[in-house]
């Protein structure tokens, strides 16, 4: 039991761990998760889940490094005045690192500002960077007022623009496009031939690809038909269906198909015939699409009430006075939108259509006193089903489709209002459809436009209802003043004080308490304008005032303004902002910043960052104007850096590489260089050659120390073994003589000779007597063994003949991902192993030699060269 408690407990602090690597991940704190990682790889030593998330966050820490680099590069190219390249690279930084905010904020700034840039040439390319402005930062204002200038371009464009734009779309096939092109020219330039001509065009287009799907489909339906006879199982039959049924779904309106499927749905014997009155929850039946008839018999009041009434409580009417319907939802599958009604209703005057017999008949009934408080009840015709069956069910009905054609019956009443009906006895059916389980939905109700002061409802209206179809019948209508005749306007200005125009004429009233109530105007159009002193003109405003009806204006009085703004978009996140050498702000992680409260003049704008150079703007500032500093203006370019290297040994030759510059440095003497990574080479008189990467800071001033010269004897854990006679060191015995740097990196130059023994043995990687790769030598051959947990594996041997007891010098190379020897033959190194370990550090652990019982071993030379300490 403790051990199983002990497994679950590891268990769950393992969860909790990829979980909060996963969120670390997700956030794009590749950083915090790989130090996640690292303080779990001791508990979880070579974890395959965790060593996926490790190769994850590596690569998300070089995607997010790349972005940098490239958002560095744009501003650059931004200085330059090279915009589209620079927003080319803002894009290839994005697309690596989609998370890295300070990308998406300056691409959305740049594609906002190329926009404004080609507003006045060529509109559409500004619309579509504008779009893609928005994608990024939906919030952007300065995005947003130049889509308010594109409409306003749009409106003064002329109509070959608007032909030329409707041609390409058209030629590209793009037909669903092209058309809302020319439908969105057509309300600028009405009537326009050419706009018209392609309109036509595209609508026969379209209408030719629609009877070629038609054909298509018609022909699918007679290739199933062949089928019906080898759909032996029940599967296989109702895959059939399902087929059937999505054909008929894409043509709900085409009495010919529906029919066609109907008799072939009847055919594979998955509908009954007759209507049945069972359980509507069953599941399992097909559902035939069924064809409207016009000579079809009109069943009496008595066939129609055997309909099995579905309990849906009535809807509750909404304070906006707009009739709502309840009605159970139909399940329909994910892939397809839901058929709709295949039938055809008529609303009074007109003769009431005759409805379809169960199961091939529905009637919307709708009662709606004034205010409209309309009910629906639902009754359900469900065909008898079979048990046991999972066949797809295709609903013939959507009860939102439902709730909208109830709506339309409602309004289409209110603009036609019938005669008073004499009321039947016989209870109207309601919408008759395949029942489904599903829990009942409420159609969402539409808002009436709201009265400034409220008034009493009116009392409900009685209304008449017909069987056949929904008929509303308003005795009454309540006025909506005093004078039914006229109309009502409120101008809402939310200032006391305010003038009211009319179609140009000054009222007699200001507002008071903000609005304005006019009663008693004619029913026509108005133009309303307000005007306050001290404030803003707002824009005009038009209405049509209708019958009875109390129409409402919203105005908003801005004060007049008596300062300038500043505004600045693009721009390097901490820059501060100073005008005439005072600080105003500091521009936002976002790139923007917003300053209103500029006096009105000539004034010195400042941009300042530190390790960046300092740039200055000279502006002319108008009262209530804005002066705006896109990412051009406001990119920095960065400052140089100060850079001291001094060394020893002074013949010592080092370098500093970027690309193609070559820089040779002189010890002590100070360089001016440009920010960005280096790579630092030094190569000493011995012919050792170490490099590491340098990163130089803008505006940083540094100073480095590098010691070139190898550590030597004294570096040893115990230096006092060896005995010095005469030109070398010599050690007698002591099993594992380690040196005392860690980890073993750089290179090592030695020469040795064994006294006594028989094989010359030395050792890297050591953590522990059970743990090392042990390297040996003979008069013939060069060994090398890998020693882990005492068990030897990864042998070799490679042949070499050398006399063990003269001198023989070794270099060894020492990297975390190889180790090099090689071994002094005459003037030049024969490279003996070159050995390599994928996922081991094999610079982690010591050096040393090994020394067995009596054996003896003599140094006459040794030196040490770490890798170059530059931090």
């Amino acid at each position: 039991m403790e051990k199983k408690r002990d497994q679950q407990t590891v268990a769950e602090s393992k969860t909790r761990l990829v979980e909060q690597i996963n969120n670390s991940l997700h956030s794009g704190d590749y950083s915090r998760a790989l130090d996640l990682l690292r303080g779990a790889a001791a508990e979880f030593p070579n974890d395959t889940e965790l060593s996926g998330l490790e190769k994850l966050a590596h690569d998300g820490v070089k995607r997010t490094a790349e972005a940098n680099r490239l958002i560095t590069e744009s501003q650059e190219l931004f200085a330059q005045q090279k915009s589209a390249e620079a927003i080319q690279v803002l894009r290839k930084a994005y697309e690596l690192d989609k998370r890295n905010s300070l990308a998406r904020a300056i691409l959305a700034n740049a594609l906002v500002e190329h926009a404004h840039s080609v507003l006045e040439t060529d509109w559409l390319e500004a619309e579509t960077l504008t779009n893609q402005a928005l994608a990024l930062n939906p919030a952007h204002p300065t995005a947003n007022t130049i889509r308010n200038l594109i409409v306003e371009q749009k409106k003064t464009s002329s109509a070959e623009d608007w032909v030329a734009q409707a041609r390409k779309l058209q030629s590209s096939g793009d037909l669903f496009v092209a058309l809302a092109w020319v439908a969105e020219g057509l309300a600028v330039h009405p009537d326009h031939p050419k706009l018209l001509q392609i309109q036509e065009a595209i609508q026969r287009d379209q209408g030719a690809r629609r009877r070629q799907a038609r054909r298509g489909d018609l022909q699918d339906l007679r290739r199933m038909e062949l089928e019906i006879d080898g759909a032996a199982d029940a599967a296989a039959k109702q895959a059939l269906a399902g087929r059937i049924q999505a054909v008929a779904a894409k043509h709900w309106t085409d009495g010919e198909i529906l029919s066609i499927a109907n008799g072939l749905l009847n055919r594979l014997g998955l509908v009954p015939q007759e209507s049945s009155t069972g359980s509507p929850r069953s599941k399992g039946a097909a559902v035939i699409f069924h064809v409207p008839r016009p000579n079809a018999p009109n069943p009496s009041g008595a066939d129609t009430s055997q309909l099995p009434p579905s309990k849906v409580p009535p809807s509750k009417i909404p304070p906006a006075n707009v009739p709502t319907a309840t009605a159970p939802p139909s399940k329909v599958p994910a892939n397809m939108a839901p058929p709709r009604i295949v039938r055809r209703g008529k609303i009074a005057p007109t003769p009431p259509e005759p409805p379809l017999p169960p199961p091939q008949a529905f009637t919307v009934s709708v009662a709606e006193p004034s205010p409209p408080s309309a009910k629906v009840a639902s009754s359900l015709a469900q065909p008898k089903q079979r048990t046991g069956s999972n066949s797809t069910t295709l609903i013939l009905l959507s009860i939102s489709t439902a709730a909208i054609i109830l709506f339309t019956a409602i309004f289409f009443a209110r603009k036609h209002p019938t005669p008073p009906l004499a009321k039947t006895t016989a209870a109207a059916p309601a919408v008759s459809a395949p029942a489904v389980s599903a829990p009942t939905v409420s159609a969402p109700a539409v808002s009436a436009p709201a009265q400034t002061t409220p008034e009493p409802p009116p009392p409900a209206l009685p209304l008449s209802s017909d069987t056949a179809a929904a008929k509303i019948t308003p005795n009454t209508l309540p006025p909506a003043d005093s004078s039914p005749s006229l109309g009502t306007l409120v101008v809402i200005a939310g200032q006391d004080g305010a003038k009211v125009f009319l179609n140009g004429k000054l009222q007699r009233q200001l507002t008071q308490a903000g609005q304005l109530r006019l009663p008693n105007l004619e029913l026509k159009d108005y133009v309303v304008q307000i005007s306050k002193s001290g404030f803003q003109d707002p824009p005009q405003q038009k209405i049509h005032i209708r019958k009875g009806e109390q129409a409402k204006l919203i105005f908003n009085l801005q004060p007049q303004p008596r300062l300038a703004s500043l505004a600045i978009a693009g721009g390097a996140p901490g820059t501060t902002v100073l005008v005439d050498q005072t600080p105003v702000g500091t521009i936002q992680p976002d790139g923007t910043l917003s300053v209103s409260s500029v006096n009105p003049g000539d004034h010195t704008v400042e941009l300042r960052k530190e390790r960046f150079k300092p740039r200055q703007f000279k502006k002319h500032f108008v009262v209530g104007g804005t002066i705006s500093l896109a990412a051009a203006d406001a990119a920095l370019e960065a400052a140089p850096a100060e850079l001291t290297i001094t060394f020893a040994p002074a013949d010592a030759k080092v370098a500093l590489v970027k690309g193609e510059l070559l820089k040779m440095v002189t010890s002590g003497v100070p360089l001016n260089l440009a920010a960005g990574t280096y790579t630092l080479t030094a190569r000493t008189g011995e012919r050792i050659s170490r490099s590491s990467t340098l990163e130089v800071i803008a505006g940083q001033s540094r100073t480095l120390d590098l010691s070139l010269a190898p550590s030597g004897m004294s570096k040893w854990d115990d230096p006092g073994a060896w005995q010095h006679e005469k030109d070398s060191f010599i050690h007698k015995g002591g099993d594992f003589v380690l040196y005392g740097v860690v980890p073993a990196s750089g290179t090592f130059v030695f020469s040795a000779m064994l006294l006594k023994g028989h094989l010359l043995q030395w050792v890297l990687n050591y953590t522990d007597p059970k743990n090392y790769v042990l390297f040996q030598m003979d008069d013939n051959n060069f060994y090398r063994t890998v020693i882990r947990n005492g068990e030897k594996t990864d042998e070799i041997k490679v042949a070499d003949k050398a006399d063990k007891k003269t001198f023989r010098t070794f270099q060894i190379r020492v990297r975390a991902t190889e180790i090099v020897h090689q071994i002094k033959h005459g003037d030049s190194w024969t490279v003996l192993d070159r050995w390599t370990h994928p996922g081991a550090d094999l610079s982690l652990g010591k050096f040393g030699f090994y020394l067995p019982g009596t054996d003896q071993l003599a140094l006459s030379s040794f030196a040490h060269y770490g890798d170059l300490n530059i931090h």
